[in-house]
């Protein structure tokens, strides 16, 4: 049985305008998932901060605003650009709504992306190719080998990994399709040769599963949780002899999309390529909205290459931003 998600409520004076706003934000094309949690809050703000028109004054957007105990600056980020777009919007229709400035800076994790060496990815992989076999978890140490070699060799996300249907993946001309992906734009993804050979290996064993639609099931048919392929991550790092700093620590296992990227980068330094042509395909292929997003792995991987940072600032410098750690 499917169970349907409650959409948050919008409650008091905000109530009828900030449910015009969403469906206004979602006909432009957002997709706008997260926002209605943060104006649903923001109503039951107002109400008790006594305001009973449709006004935002600064008194009000600043309170909202204000750094709160436990609170991370990407959580708090978001709430600025929610109130923010909100009051812009209410601005356009005639109502007083104060703007609040945006914070630079704001939205830049301090967190440093764990960038693998190739001998540590080649350990991870070792350890994944080592899986034993379990009743109670069949195929999935045939599935788990394939499972690493395509995020680190292709940069997808886990989900979009273990979300692969049968009709997602054509062995014959090895290439991926990858559906509803975080931009919400299909993109095709070609498999390296030994990507692929890991793959049509890995299908002709598991032939006679194929009432499945996902092309890696879990034992009872269904995806395999993301979180099942984090837990075998954490014991191949250990097997791979690389230690991991704890919860929110790392390595993460969305550091192999990193390294990914930073390792296509290197090599297509070392090779003389011009990035301001290559990083477009880049982009596209990682399924990024933005070539700027694409374009924070070249300071990364100046960072961790030193050796390539002449070459990469003689040769894009000026598509290299301020450093910028993001989960892209």
């Amino acid at each position: 049985m499917t169970r349907t998600r409650k959409s948050p409520s919008m409650t008091g004076s905000f109530a009828e305008v900030a449910q015009e706003f969403i469906q206004y934000k979602r006909s432009t094309g957002f997709k706008y998932a997260d926002e209605p949690k943060c104006l649903s809050r923001f109503c039951r703000f107002s109400e008790e901060q006594g305001v009973t028109e449709i006004k935002i004054s600064r008194s009000l957007a600043e309170k909202w605003t204000a750094p709160r105990a436990g609170e991370s600056e990407k959580s708090r980020s978001h709430r600025i650009t929610c109130i923010r777009q909100f009051a812009i919007y209410l601005n356009n229709l005639g109502y007083d709504a104060y703007i609040v400035p945006e914070v630079k800076g704001l939205n830049h994790s301090s967190f440093v992306p764990y960038i693998f060496t190739h001998e540590q990815i080649a350990a991870v992989i070792k350890a994944a190719d080592e899986t034993e076999p379990k009743e109670v978890a069949r195929n999935m140490h045939l599935a788990l080998p394939v499972i690493f070699r395509i995020l680190y060799g292709c940069g997808l996300r886990v989900s979009e990994v273990v979300g692969l249907r049968c009709r997602d993946v054509n062995l014959e001309d090895g290439i991926l399709t990858i559906r509803e992906a975080k931009t919400d734009r299909d993109r095709y993804i070609p498999l390296s040769d030994s990507v692929k050979e890991a793959c049509i290996s890995y299908a002709d064993k598991i032939w006679w599963e194929k009432d499945s639609d996902f092309f890696f099931p879990a034992p009872d048919k269904t995806m395999i949780s993301p979180m099942t392929i984090y837990q075998r991550y954490r014991r191949y790092l250990e097997a791979a002899g690389i230690s991991h700093g704890g919860k929110g620590q790392g390595p993460r296992l969305h550091d192999v999309r990193h390294t990914f990227a930073v390792h296509v980068l290197q090599k297509w330094i070392r090779e003389e390529a011009d990035l301001t042509a290559m990083l477009p395909i880049l982009s596209t292929y990682m399924g990024h909205k933005t070539i700027r997003s694409t374009a924070r792995y070249l300071r990364l991987t100046a960072e961790v290459y030193p050796d390539l940072m002449r070459e990469v600032e003689r040769s894009c410098a000026y598509v290299i931003p301020e450093v910028c750690h993001e989960g892209n």
